[in-house]
């Protein structure tokens, strides 16, 4: 080939590139034009509803109680939304990468922090879906244009705040960011505690101290976040995978709808982090043995009782709201999820049935065991709940400690029934379904131990006395009878 054919080619080349780079660049821009020009149709349309729900909640919410709960909604539904982007940023990570990439990558010894940063931005990005929750929630709460985006930006900024500290605990495997998520888990049930009184923090925290707060939290976000993008080179190869290992497994039992699937393999995930515990020598005998394993476990994670306590702190917030019988309800649902990870032995005899077949007793007995502790807790947290109770029935305090006890017992049957419900059974007939063909149980799966916690507290709800807390407690002890014993 000659040097003018070589030019014309390299020429060519160019050109190519050229027209390339361009069309790419004009799609872009379209892609982008398309996107901003929906963002804003959408936002538009979005806006102009909340506004008008906003003015139609002013005139027609006159009363006590709506009053109450449209000045508690937008706290506690921010509340929730920072609560369940702490959870997440626990549970995977934050930072975190697929087996794949961990595998060929973070095993070599090279600077792993060009690799991370994109994953950790990532998940500080996922935390800003606060704030529209937030700032919608404020619009229909009715507060001011100045409290509407203080308390949107605050709750945006705790929740990065949570994420950077649960990547500082990541990275120094649970030192010193743990330390900040407690921090932080402890403000948020502060909050939920002042909520469940009844005083919002419009009430007894004047708006000129809003930005303040504000700023703070936003210094120490920033510092903590800048501290966990200097920490991302020394993370370890079994650190960053474990979130990534979890989240498939996840996706898969969603996929078929199997939650104590998903309950499985967060406990496994759990525990796997842990490099080893000190083992517990003794003990009693007898049937008494297979108790005492809980109380080992309580040592060991002496937050599951505390959070199972401080989750009482809901039925207060739902009775302040005004919610009457319906408290009893929301108390139930609470309690029965509270509850479920202090029955991981009794969903160990339920999926091994060689080794209850192993043990000197009965199924019920050995079973039975395995709730006596849980159990326990959940009576305690009944009897915390007692109050709230009182407040939302109406009914004397006699009575109101036996719809505490009912609705300890509605939760226990309730959490029961999830964690010894059997998987989807695919050797059953099958239902055509657009997902293709699916089992008859696998939808009813979905709904597994809430129609129990639901069905325990029914005669309370149509009974708010003594009679009816009885006949809750009677219905709830024999489902959980029924349950402990069929095989």
């Amino acid at each position: 080939m000659s040097a003018s054919q070589v030019r014309e080619l390299r020429a060519d080349v160019r050109h190519w590139r050229r027209g390339r780079a361009s069309a790419t660049l004009g799609q872009v821009l379209s892609d982008a034009y398309v996107g901003v020009f929906t963002a804003v149709v959408v936002g538009a349309m979005l806006a102009s509803t909340v506004v008008g729900l906003r003015r139609e909640l002013g005139v027609g919410c006159t009363a006590g109680d709506c009053a109450a709960g449209r000045d508690l909604l937008p706290w506690l539904v921010a509340l929730g939304a920072v609560l369940a982007v702490l959870s997440l940023a626990r549970l995977f990570g934050p930072v975190f990468v697929t087996p794949a990439v961990g595998s060929w990558l973070l095993t070599a010894p090279v600077d792993r922090t060009a690799v991370l940063r994109p994953r950790l931005l990532g998940a500080v990005g996922a935390a800003v879906v606060v704030a529209p929750v937030a700032l919608v929630a404020a619009t229909l709460g009715g507060l001011s244009p100045v409290a509407v985006a203080a308390l949107t930006l605050g709750a945006t900024v705790l929740a990065i705040l949570g994420v950077a500290g649960a990547a500082v605990s990541q990275e120094r495997e649970g030192r010193g960011g743990g330390l900040v998520a407690a921090a932080v888990g402890i403000v948020l049930w502060l909050l939920l505690l002042a909520l469940a009184t009844g005083r919002a923090p419009t009430r007894f925290l004047p708006t000129a101290l809003w930005w303040p707060l504000v700023a703070v939290l936003a210094v120490l976000a920033a510092g903590l976040l800048g501290l966990a993008l200097r920490g991302l080179a020394g993370v370890r190869h079994r650190q960053a995978t474990a979130g990534g290992s979890l989240a498939p497994g996840v996706s898969g039992a969603l996929a078929s709808l199997d939650l104590a699937l998903v309950h499985d393999l967060v406990i496994e995930h759990r525990w796997r982090a842990v490099e080893s515990v000190r083992p517990a020598r003794g003990g009693p005998g007898g049937v008494a043995a297979l108790v005492w394993p809980d109380v080992v476990r309580l040592r060991r994670a002496p937050s599951r009782p505390v959070v199972l306590l401080a989750s009482a702190v809901v039925a207060y917030a739902v009775a302040t709201v005004g919610a009457g019988r319906l408290t009893v309800l929301v108390a139930a649902v609470v309690g029965f999820l509270a509850g479920l990870p202090m029955l991981s032995a009794l969903r160990v005899l339920t999926r091994t049935p060689a080794l209850v077949r192993m043990l000197p007793f009965p199924v019920s007995t050995a079973r039975g065991a395995t709730v006596v502790v849980p159990g326990a807790l959940l009576l305690v947290w009944g009897l915390a709940s007692v109050p709230a109770l009182h407040t939302a029935l109406g009914e004397p305090w006699g009575d109101s400690v036996l719809a505490g006890v009912g609705v300890a017992a509605a939760a226990l049957a309730g959490a029961a029934r999830w964690v010894t419900g059997r998987p989807p059974d695919y050797g059953r007939p099958l239902v055509s379904s657009p997902a293709g063909a699916v089992p008859t149980n696998l939808y009813a799966s979905a709904f597994r131990g809430f129609d129990i916690a639901v069905l325990g507290v029914l005669p309370l709800l149509l009974l708010p006395e003594a009679t009816g807390a009885l006949l809750s407690v009677a219905l709830s002890a024999g489902v959980l009878s029924y349950l402990l014993s069929r095989k």
